[in-house]
């Protein structure tokens, strides 16, 4: 029997402890022994099996992967106590167990020679390992030894799990510095700009600690809350700093069955750090209803489409997330912060680029990104790197010192994308970011969304092409009337919008009534006629063979057919079914009455 357990520190079910004592399924479907609900996390995830007193875990090739202490699993690993298991936004941590007492002994026959005493100690005690690991180079603490998570700390201590000194273990025991400057701090990230020179401060309180922000130019974040005073830690908290995600573990304490939240508006319990949550949303102008309490949920990391025919309330929708637009009535949080009271906070969570791109034509790229970063509060030391990177990402390095007024649209359009990226949002608002594109630059700027997304960046994505959707989209929402029409992934949209067709050209002459009469028997619907003469479309279910079966069965009654095909459902079926748009009234522009227009009726009525 194994001598550890695993216990689920953070995600819905934070406080249950396991004992694996058989084969455990981690995943998100209904057959797992351990269910993570969780659009990152794989229906068959990972496996943890016993192996003699240790576990041993496993990642089933799962789409996000398993990570061990910060770092991605391949293959199967021994897991040792203390290690800690990332499985999408749920955190487990191993533990050991309390060996039970040892039974009394009966008393043993004195062997006829008794053991000699042990011969005296050594004078001198063996001397500690003359160089400490590589990445104790980053820690300026006197008299404590780095650790790698592997045993159960005694001190309050912070686990990195994420960043560049992923796996560490650092113990509390007196003030911890955590910022760039290697003269100012005693862990030192000096690889993430990111990170001010001084950016935060861990004290130990009691059994356990708090965290401090010392001014820092990005903030520190405790369970996805930005920190505006010292905030008290529990078991199982995870502090972001930059690109490090520390995770706080106390040994006397029970593991917080739900942290408290450190700003005045708590967190909604299970919600993401970057995740979007809208309920019953409502913008009214006037006696006009625009948007008419809609629902949304957008997992960390995601593109969402969000589509619509014109009128619909999606570019409301987004001006009231991005706050530029008041709510009229229901809720939304954006990062954890409450659009409503919260405003500059979500302002410096998100990135926005709308539909017209608020460009200078007489500036260069360059000089647009310098102006944007001073805006941002860009520290100046970190602008130059900042937007070179980012230049080069949109493609733009060749044409940056052009001035916008010589850009193609497709130019403007990822010059745009690039300013709104310059603050390194955790949310990104993209408003028809492809109108008036080439396919080509279309397809270059799809490959950018898609690499923030693989970054951690959430992205809420509108879009006139239900191709884009298509093919960018993990979920999308259609509205219609200012109200949810219907929300899943595009597969589920597609299945929903009708069987697959078997569309068939007959030949000059064919029989329409026996080929139909054959077809039938193959058919999961009625038969209807085509929209050309000579065509018959024939609903079915796909499978393999089903059009070699279908052209034999009408081949043996005499049917000479020209072509046959088979036709899948499209999400422009799908689109066209629940709004009511035929394929020329696909979603476009700005919706056919603005929020400026509607206002401006309302106060003249």
């Amino acid at each position: 029997m194994s001598d550890v357990t695993i216990a689920i520190v953070a995600g819905a079910e934070s406080g249950r402890e396991l004992r694996v004592e058989k084969s455990l399924l981690v995943g998100r479907g209904p057959g797992s022994d351990l269910v993570i609900p969780e659009p990152d996390v794989s229906t068959r995830h990972a496996r943890l099996t016993p192996s003699g007193s240790a576990i041993s875990i496993e990642d089933l090739e799962s789409t996000n992967g398993t990570f061990i202490n910060g770092e991605r699993l391949t293959g199967t690993r021994l897991l040792q106590a203390g290690d800690v298991i990332q499985v999408g936004t749920t955190t487990l941590e191993v533990r050991a167990q309390k060996p039970p007492a040892d039974p009394p002994k009966p008393p043993a026959s004195p062997p006829a020679d008794p053991p000699k005493p042990p011969a005296s100690p050594p004078a001198d005690p063996p001397k500690p390992p003359a160089s400490p690991p590589a990445d104790e180079a980053r820690l300026n603490l006197p008299g404590l030894q780095l650790t790698r998570a592997r045993v159960i700390p005694t001190l309050p201590t912070l686990v990195l799990v994420t960043g560049q000194l992923a796996g560490t273990n650092v113990p509390v025991g007196e003030q911890v510095v955590v910022g760039r400057d290697a003269a100012l701090a005693d862990v030192i990230l000096d690889q993430d700009s990111d990170v001010s020179r001084r950016h935060a401060t861990f004290s130990p309180s009691g059994d356990g600690m708090t965290v401090q922000d010392l001014g820092s130019t990005n903030g520190t974040f405790v369970n996805g809350q930005r920190i505006t005073q010292a905030v008290a830690l529990a078991r199982g908290d995870q502090v972001q700093i930059g690109e490090t995600v520390i995770e706080v573990l106390i040994a006397a304490q029970p593991v917080a069955a739900a942290a408290p939240a450190p700003t005045p508006i708590p967190e909604v319990k299970g919600q993401a750090p970057n995740s979007i949550e809208v309920k019953g949303l409502v913008k009214q102008f006037g006696e006009h209803r625009a948007v008419d309490g809609i629902d949304l949920f957008v997992s960390p990391g995601e593109i969402y489409g969000f589509l619509g025919p014109n009128g619909a309330g999606k570019s409301t929708t987004v001006h009231m997330l991005t706050t530029l637009l008041p709510v009229s009535g229901g809720t939304a949080r954006i990062a954890g912060f409450d659009v409503m009271k919260q405003g500059p906070q979500v302002r410096s969570t998100i990135g926005v680029a709308l539909q017209a791109a608020a460009l200078d034509p007489q500036l260069n790229s360059w000089e647009h990104m310098d102006l944007q970063m001073a805006l941002q509060g860009v520290p100046s030391s970190e602008r130059k790197q900042r937007r070179e990177e980012l230049i080069e990402r949109v493609g733009l390095t060749q044409r940056a010192s052009r001035r916008v007024s010589g850009y193609s649209g497709g130019m403007k359009r990822r010059l745009d994308l690039a300013l709104a990226l310059v603050h390194r949002p955790r949310v990104l608002f993209l408003d028809e970011p492809t109108t008036g594109l080439d396919p080509d630059s279309r397809r270059a700027l799809w490959e950018v969304v898609r690499r923030l997304a693989r970054e951690g960046t959430t992205v809420l994505l509108t879009t006139q092409y239900l191709e884009e959707a298509d093919q960018l989209a993990g979920h999308i929402c259609v509205i219609t009337g200012g109200r949810v029409a219907a929300e899943g992934t595009p597969g589920q949209l597609k299945a929903a919008a009708g069987p697959a067709k078997l569309i068939i050209s007959l030949a000059p002459g064919a029989d329409l009534a026996r080929a139909a009469a054959v077809l039938a028997r193959r058919a999961a619907g009625p038969l209807a006629a085509a929209p050309r003469p000579g065509y018959l479309e024939v609903p079915v279910v796909p499978c393999a063979g089903l059009v070699t079966s279908v052209i034999r069965d009408l081949d043996e009654a005499g049917v000479a057919v020209n072509d046959i095909s088979l036709q899948l459902p499209t999400l422009e079926d799908a689109f066209r079914g629940l709004t009511g748009s035929a394929a020329a009234g696909l979603p476009s522009g700005d919706d056919a009455v603005s929020p400026e227009a509607a206002e401006a009726r309302a106060r003249a009525a």
